[in-house]
């Protein structure tokens, strides 16, 4: 029998909405509250995978409730369609507007500071990870914590490389990245599920 799926924890504390929502005459509550709610899975460049059932979950609405505010949305000019951001994805992908002006998510990622472009690297890394373990149905306890484990070692590789780069040491920025992702999946890969009957490192 598989082993009971697990619920991740809900992290958020915040969601950052667009400010010229407030002053728009037409957004009506419901629809304000929609866009909080997107706004809440946003990533830096405003992003969002979320899907319109888990909307409605947080907001206590129907899926189709939520479908016709994302309609509005995105007539009012607050939501558009944005490319996956791993293949094999299957939720919609759609990226909150909060300047106008700008069209092109790779001027977005320009505007990032280099702590803000690592971390989105980081949870894109992190979405496409969990996309797998959803996919397969391994979402147990084990490979709950082996993810864990695997962020938290590349968190660890991430500031080492940080604190020596501010003591005088030399690393192209955009290797570091790489270098924690690569070092994480290493590391993980020489621990042994918990209680099996494999043989123990030594």
């Amino acid at each position: 029998m598989r082993p009971k799926q697990l619920k991740a924890k809900d992290l958020r504390a915040f969601a950052i909405v667009p400010i010229r929502a407030i002053k728009d005459a037409r957004m009506t509550p419901k629809t304000l509250r929609v866009l909080i709610a997107y706004c809440s899975y946003c990533d830096h460049i405003g992003r969002t995978f979320v899907s319109q059932e888990r909307v409605g979950q947080d907001i206590g609405s129907s899926r189709s409730a939520v479908s016709n505010h994302v309609r509005k949305l995105r007539d009012y000019g607050y939501m558009v369609y944005c490319k996956p951001m791993f293949k094999g994805q299957r939720s919609t992908s759609n990226r909150i507007v909060y300047d106008p002006q700008v069209k092109h998510e790779e001027t977005l990622r320009s505007r990032l500071t280099a702590k803000q472009q690592m971390q989105l690297n980081e949870a894109e890394t992190m979405a496409r990870m969990q996309e797998q373990i959803n996919q397969d149905g391994t979402n147990t306890s084990f490979e709950l914590e082996h993810s864990k484990l695997r962020e938290e070692f590349q968190c660890f590789t991430t500031d080492y490389f940080t604190r020596a780069i501010g003591a005088g040491w030399r690393i192209k920025p955009d290797v570091v990245q790489s270098a924690a992702i690569m070092l994480a999946n290493q590391a993980v890969e020489l621990l042994t599920e918990p209680h099996s009957n494999k043989d123990a490192a030594a």
